[in-house]
């Protein structure tokens, strides 16, 4: 089994995939930047024709901050089924207010991934990382590597190397009129074993109620995310986002004939912030 493993390098890419709808999934400092207390739950699922039974990947993160603001608290999990992984991770950050309308934020991360182990038992590898996130009334960015830790273990489908990906983001907030507010932003990607990616993406908020955008990858992996969240009150909203291809690779249990690497995703969002701003 040893002779014939194979490297598998997808570790977190679930997490990392949602960045658009949590982005304290790639930068930790982004903890608490709200301010209120967010929660947010995904349901992550592939549908092939005339395939049953694949698995679905919830996934949550939850934020707020305490001590007026300064400080940001968070907590990350995900059971990813297609790789039978299993982690959480909790966030701290602390913010610093520049000016009346400018902060700058530093925070790290720390926690667990527990992965099977050639199919008998489980492993628990740590996992941290760090970030730094600034943020004003026209623009927002930040550097991060959620996961400085180097670590590798033997998976029931291969050799799991932890990838130690560097993220650098940078976007801006158009606000068009009182009703339209446009977010276009880049993401560069560094992993440790391979090229940089680049992320285009636009986001588009009308009335306060109603987001819509995409997401353009370009990579040795290159695929488009289309977005769709809905305000049902001023403390829910509801989400759907669909990617073009599956970032995490296959499962196992799954076949090779019915490999779903590359095929879309459909993931449905629901958020609840119980005391927004007003």
């Amino acid at each position: 089994m040893l002779l014939c493993a194979a490297t598998a390098q997808a570790q977190r890419e679930v997490q990392f995939a949602q960045y658009l709808v949590n982005p304290m999934a790639i930068n930790p400092a982004y903890a608490g930047a709200r301010e209120t207390f967010h929660f947010n739950a995904v349901l992550r699922r592939q549908w092939i024709a005339g395939i049953q039974g694949l698995p679905v990947t919830p996934s949550f993160a939850m934020d707020g901050s305490v001590a007026n603001g300064k400080i940001g608290l968070g907590l990350q999990g995900l059971n990813d089924r297609f790789n039978f992984n299993t982690a959480v991770f909790g966030t701290i950050a602390y913010h610093y207010n520049i000016s009346e309308t400018q902060k700058i934020s530093v925070g790290a991360l720390g926690g667990i991934n527990a992965l099977p182990v050639l199919g008998f038992a489980n492993k628990i590898l740590a996992s941290a990382g760090v970030g730094v996130y600034y943020e004003d009334e026209n623009y927002f960015g930040g550097i991060s590597m959620p996961e400085i830790l180097k670590q590798t273990a033997m998976y029931p489908s291969g050799l799991l190397d932890y990838q130690r990906p560097v993220f650098v983001q940078a976007g801006a907030k158009l606000f068009l009129n009182d009703d339209l507010e446009l977010r276009p932003s880049v993401l560069l990607t560094k992993p440790e074993q391979g090229k940089i990616r680049a992320d285009l993406n636009a986001l588009a908020r009308f009335k306060e109620k109603v987001t819509v955008g995409t997401s353009i990858r370009f990579g040795s992996t290159s695929y488009w995310q289309g977005i769709a969240q809905y305000d049902l009150s001023k403390n829910f909203r509801v989400g759907y986002v669909y990617s073009s291809k599956r970032v995490e690779g296959d499962s196992p249990g799954i076949p090779s004939a019915t490999s779903g690497a590359g095929r879309g995703i459909h993931e449905l969002v629901i958020t609840l912030q119980p005391n927004p701003q007003q």
